[in-house]
Protein backbone atom coordinates (compact mmCIF):
# COMPACT_ATOMS: atom_id res chain seq x y z
CA UNK A 1 0.00 0.00 0.00
CA UNK A 2 2.99 2.25 0.67
CA UNK A 3 4.45 1.45 -2.52
CA UNK A 4 1.54 2.68 -4.45
CA UNK A 5 0.78 5.86 -2.46
CA UNK A 6 4.65 6.65 -2.95
CA UNK A 7 4.95 5.81 -6.85
CA UNK A 8 1.54 7.78 -6.92
CA UNK A 9 2.88 11.02 -5.53
CA UNK A 10 6.16 10.76 -7.33
CA UNK A 11 3.78 10.21 -10.63
CA UNK A 12 1.63 13.48 -9.78
CA UNK A 13 4.93 15.57 -8.59
CA UNK A 14 6.85 14.72 -11.87
CA UNK A 15 3.61 15.72 -13.95
CA UNK A 16 3.61 19.31 -12.40
CA UNK A 17 7.05 19.56 -12.83
CA UNK A 18 6.83 18.48 -16.31
CA UNK A 19 3.41 21.38 -16.61
CA UNK A 20 5.22 24.26 -14.91
CA UNK A 21 8.43 23.83 -16.89
CA UNK A 22 6.20 24.11 -20.05
CA UNK A 23 4.43 27.24 -18.81
CA UNK A 24 7.88 28.65 -18.45
CA UNK A 25 9.07 27.93 -21.70
CA UNK A 26 6.20 29.50 -23.20
CA UNK A 27 6.39 32.77 -21.16
CA UNK A 28 9.53 33.05 -22.12
CA UNK A 29 9.35 32.49 -26.25
CA UNK A 30 6.33 34.83 -25.84
CA UNK A 31 8.57 37.39 -24.30
CA UNK A 32 11.77 36.81 -26.30
CA UNK A 33 9.70 37.05 -29.83
CA UNK A 34 8.25 40.58 -28.77
CA UNK A 35 9.73 43.43 -31.46
CA UNK A 36 10.02 43.68 -34.96
CA UNK A 37 11.92 40.52 -37.14
CA UNK A 38 12.72 40.79 -40.70
CA UNK A 39 13.62 38.00 -43.07
CA UNK A 40 17.31 37.95 -44.01
CA UNK A 41 16.74 34.17 -45.85
CA UNK A 42 13.90 32.36 -46.96
CA UNK A 43 13.63 28.81 -48.23
CA UNK A 44 10.77 27.17 -50.29
CA UNK A 45 10.58 23.13 -50.29
CA UNK A 46 14.25 23.20 -48.95
CA UNK A 47 15.28 25.79 -51.45
CA UNK A 48 16.44 29.32 -50.96
CA UNK A 49 13.87 31.59 -52.42
CA UNK A 50 13.62 35.43 -53.14
CA UNK A 51 10.13 35.78 -52.91
CA UNK A 52 10.14 36.13 -49.01
CA UNK A 53 12.17 38.82 -49.29
CA UNK A 54 10.92 41.84 -47.35
CA UNK A 55 8.86 39.48 -45.43
CA UNK A 56 8.69 40.98 -41.51
CA UNK A 57 6.67 40.05 -38.33
CA UNK A 58 5.93 42.56 -35.78
CA UNK A 59 5.07 40.57 -32.18
CA UNK A 60 3.34 42.88 -29.75
CA UNK A 61 2.85 42.35 -26.10
CA UNK A 62 -0.52 42.62 -26.31
CA UNK A 63 -0.91 39.47 -27.92
CA UNK A 64 -1.03 41.00 -31.78
CA UNK A 65 1.34 40.60 -34.37
CA UNK A 66 1.21 41.96 -37.98
CA UNK A 67 3.26 40.85 -41.22
CA UNK A 68 3.61 41.33 -44.33
CA UNK A 69 3.44 37.79 -45.47
CA UNK A 70 1.36 36.91 -48.68
CA UNK A 71 -1.16 35.00 -46.64
CA UNK A 72 -3.64 37.80 -45.61
CA UNK A 73 -4.39 41.34 -44.85
CA UNK A 74 -1.10 43.38 -43.60
CA UNK A 75 -3.13 44.07 -40.06
CA UNK A 76 -3.21 43.27 -36.48
CA UNK A 77 -4.11 39.94 -35.49
CA UNK A 78 -4.19 37.67 -32.09
CA UNK A 79 -1.57 35.25 -31.62
CA UNK A 80 -0.55 32.89 -29.19
CA UNK A 81 2.23 31.17 -28.12
CA UNK A 82 2.48 27.79 -26.78
CA UNK A 83 5.90 25.70 -26.49
CA UNK A 84 7.84 26.00 -30.06
CA UNK A 85 4.36 26.99 -31.79
CA UNK A 86 3.00 30.44 -32.97
CA UNK A 87 -0.74 30.06 -33.93
CA UNK A 88 -2.00 33.08 -35.91
CA UNK A 89 -5.66 33.74 -35.24
CA UNK A 90 -6.83 34.31 -38.96
CA UNK A 91 -9.11 32.39 -41.23
CA UNK A 92 -7.46 30.55 -41.57
CA UNK A 93 -5.82 30.21 -38.70
CA UNK A 94 -1.84 29.72 -39.25
CA UNK A 95 0.43 27.63 -37.09
CA UNK A 96 4.10 28.60 -37.43
CA UNK A 97 6.99 26.22 -35.72
CA UNK A 98 9.96 27.59 -34.04
CA UNK A 99 13.01 26.25 -34.60
CA UNK A 100 15.17 28.35 -32.99
CA UNK A 101 14.89 31.83 -30.99
CA UNK A 102 17.27 33.80 -29.54
CA UNK A 103 17.50 37.47 -28.49
CA UNK A 104 18.63 38.34 -32.37
CA UNK A 105 17.68 35.64 -34.30
CA UNK A 106 14.08 33.98 -35.25
CA UNK A 107 13.43 30.49 -37.62
CA UNK A 108 9.98 29.67 -38.45
CA UNK A 109 8.77 26.70 -40.30
CA UNK A 110 5.17 27.00 -41.91
CA UNK A 111 3.48 24.71 -44.16
CA UNK A 112 1.24 26.23 -46.29
CA UNK A 113 -0.86 24.70 -49.58
CA UNK A 114 1.39 21.86 -49.23
CA UNK A 115 4.58 23.34 -49.60
CA UNK A 116 7.53 24.01 -46.40
CA UNK A 117 8.27 27.18 -45.73
CA UNK A 118 11.39 27.86 -43.56
CA UNK A 119 12.43 31.60 -42.94
CA UNK A 120 15.51 32.75 -41.15
CA UNK A 121 15.10 36.17 -39.24
CA UNK A 122 16.89 38.54 -37.93
CA UNK A 123 15.38 41.24 -34.80
CA UNK A 124 15.22 44.82 -36.63
CA UNK A 125 17.21 47.29 -34.69
CA UNK A 126 14.72 49.82 -32.86
CA UNK A 127 14.37 53.24 -34.52
CA UNK A 128 16.46 55.50 -32.38
CA UNK A 129 14.77 58.56 -31.40
CA UNK A 130 15.39 62.04 -32.82
CA UNK A 131 17.82 63.94 -31.31
CA UNK A 132 15.89 67.34 -29.68
CA UNK A 133 16.92 70.50 -32.18
CA UNK A 134 18.74 73.02 -29.94
CA UNK A 135 18.24 76.57 -29.91
CA UNK A 136 21.11 78.75 -31.20
CA UNK A 137 19.41 82.03 -30.57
Amino acid sequence: MFARLTVFTLTCFSFTLLVLSCDDETKSNNLALIGRWEIVQGFRNQRQTETLSGTYFRFGDDGKMITNLPIGPEEPMDYTVSHNEIRQKSTPPIKYIIQSLSDSTLVLDLELRGMQFEMHFQRAEASPLPEPVQDTL
